[in-house]
């Protein structure tokens, strides 16, 4: 039987960034996935750190409109859907006389969310209203490592939204992934703790060739490259170690496949594509 599967991405690459060689995977099983990415929005009257991040981008003129054609690109390169939702990123933001919400590169990792409480019921609200979630079999949202501010809001308005369904069924289905690049920077030392307290690891073997899948789809986005990494060519470099660094003692797998991770509350055999692990790994 194919399914749906809804992944929650806060900006215009975190998804496939993520979990492109999964996606890639699901979608050669047969499987039916679409992005929705909440921050997606046109920023007016720039910040200078918005100003200075543009500049890392290369883009001077239409920055939103030529990232949502790359997201586009990418999951066409995936043969998934997309949906934009049009809120604006931190970086763009203003507190309600005008002034930047966020000064500093730093400010983006370092913050309290009770000062988001008004955006978080807006990606909530929009999350429910734009996106009809029960018609997903599972919905894949961010741990949020790194603790950027929008893949935390992310997080908790997708966890809100699922609680305000009533089909019980819809929260057993939630699935969180590991942010990348945040992951591989090591700087969240504390994430699992943090994040993942109450969640249970699952392993999942992917052919190689989704790998290189997901390379050439993050390629797709070419003004993060340099915003993310030195060089395209560290991205690749990262993107490998990171396939062959998650693998699980004991797990024996063929030589032409490599582990990725997810998490979840539900047993790792209802995880699509899992491979059975022992909880305790």
């Amino acid at each position: 039987m194919n399914h749906h599967y809804l992944f929650v991405s806060a900006h215009l690459d975190d998804a496939i960034i993520s979990c492109g060689d999964y996606i890639d995977s699901l979608v050669r099983a047969g499987h039916h996935v679409t992005i929705a990415t909440v921050f997606t929005g046109s920023g007016t009257t720039l910040s200078l750190l918005a100003r200075i991040l543009h500049k890392k981008f290369g883009l001077s003129s239409d920055v939103m409109k030529v990232r949502r054609e790359e997201d586009v690109r990418a999951c066409d390169l995936l043969g998934v859907d997309t949906i934009h939702l049009d809120l604006q990123e931190c970086i763009y933001r203003k507190d309600p006389g005008g002034a930047p919400l966020y000064k500093m590169l730093d400010d983006l990792f370092h913050t309290d969310y009770e000062t988001e409480l008004d955006l978080i019921s807006e990606v909530t609200t929009v999350l429910s209203t734009r996106l009809c979630l029960t018609d997903y079999d599972h919905i894949y949202i961010p741990l949020a490592i790194g603790r950027h501010v929008d893949h935390g809001i992310v997080r908790i308005a997708a966890e809100q939204a699922v609680r305000n369904i009533s089909d019980l069924e819809v929260s057993a289905r939630l699935i969180y992934y590991e942010d990348l690049p945040y992951l591989n920077y090591g700087q969240d030392l504390q994430w699992e703790i943090d994040l993942a307290q109450n969640l249970h690891p699952v392993y999942i073997s992917l052919p190689k060739c989704s790998l290189k899948q997901k390379a050439a789809a993050i390629l797709a986005y070419r003004s993060q490259i340099r915003l993310l990494w030195h060089s395209r060519w560290e991205m690749l470099k990262q993107v490998i170690q990171h396939a062959h660094s998650c693998r699980p003692p004991g797990l024996q797998l063929d030589p032409n496949t490599y582990c990725f991770r997810l998490h979840a509350m539900s047993a790792p055999n209802q995880v699509p594509l899992a491979t059975h692990v022992p909880w305790n790994f």
